[in-house]
């Protein structure tokens, strides 16, 4: 008696779901299915009864809601891709960077300083970015993706797919515009005047190259893997570069160039406006 009693609460406690409820438990419930695998079109494998189980719903509500196993999938595609383009960005470069500048405050009086400090900028993020690439789920997924959809049938459920990752790419650019206008803010660059591209442009390309070598890795890691000995950063010694870095460092010097207006001062209050863009409550302090 007991047991039925504990299956007629369970029941009751489903029944009183809303259809957006049971909607968020399903999907949640297939993508954490899916884990690092990642998102694949029609997405074999995947069991609707193993996830009607983890979602904890009843299987009469959810196929009140998808009359089938393809209209759950159909709507199930257009929220991973939301979920894995959403993931693209993150704010680990910008932390990585406000970590850096503010370390070394005996490089912020000078130009050559700064440029010194850009560099290393360069050279660590985009190194980061690169492994950061290769190793996601959220990438692979959108790379995946969004080349079987070059085979789209022409059905709804993929071009929603298709404009869903297409919106998370501009997000993704927007991100990366933005930290690197910031870097150039916060450290006296600007861009050339004769490129009307701006930031965007500029970030186009750098992720071009990020996303050009990872997809490269993926048949040949031997060829994109190594670093080479490069300009000097922090130190008045070679210094060594992935090549993610150094094909940026050629957008670098050509879209990027010293302001003379600059005034250095103003390095330490726009730290701490980046910080709090962060969630950070303050500057990390500056290293010995």
């Amino acid at each position: 008696m007991a047991d039925d009693h504990g299956t007629s609460t369970e029941r009751t406690r489903q029944s009183r779901m809303t259809s957006e409820q049971i909607r968020r438990r399903m999907f949640d419930a297939a993508l954490a299915t899916t884990g690092t695998r990642g998102m694949t079109l029609g997405f074999p494998g995947l069991q609707m009864d193993d996830v009607i189980a983890a979602a904890g719903v009843s299987k009469s509500s959810v196929y009140r809601l998808w009359k089938s196993r393809d209209a759950f999938i159909g709507e199930l595609l257009n929220e991973a891709a939301a979920t894995f383009a959403d993931q693209l960005s993150d704010d680990r470069a910008l932390r990585t960077a406000i970590e850096l500048v503010a370390s070394r405050p005996d490089l912020h009086g000078t130009a050559e300083g700064r440029r010194r400090l850009l560099l290393e900028l360069i050279r660590v993020v985009l190194e980061q970015n690169y492994y950061s690439t290769i190793d996601s789920a959220a990438w692979q997924s959108f790379l995946a993706t969004s080349a079987a959809l070059l085979a789209d049938d022409g059905s709804e459920s993929l071009r929603r797919v298709a404009e869903t990752l297409r919106r998370g790419s501009e997000r993704f650019v927007e991100a990366m515009a933005s930290f690197h206008e910031a870097m150039a803010r916060l450290l006296g660059f600007k861009l050339r005047e004769n490129f009307a591209g701006g930031f965007t442009l500029y970030a186009v390309l750098g992720s071009a190259i990020v996303e050009g070598l990872a997809v490269r890795h993926l048949s040949n890691p031997a060829v994109t893997d190594n670093f080479y000995l490069g300009p000097p950063t922090l130190t008045d010694e070679p210094t060594e570069w992935a090549p993610s870095a150094i094909g940026f460092l050629a957008i670098y010097d050509t879209f990027i160039v010293a302001d003379p207006d600059f005034d250095p001062r103003t390095i330490d209050a726009y730290l701490k406006v980046l910080a709090t863009a962060t969630g950070a409550s303050s500057v990390p302090p500056a290293g010995p």
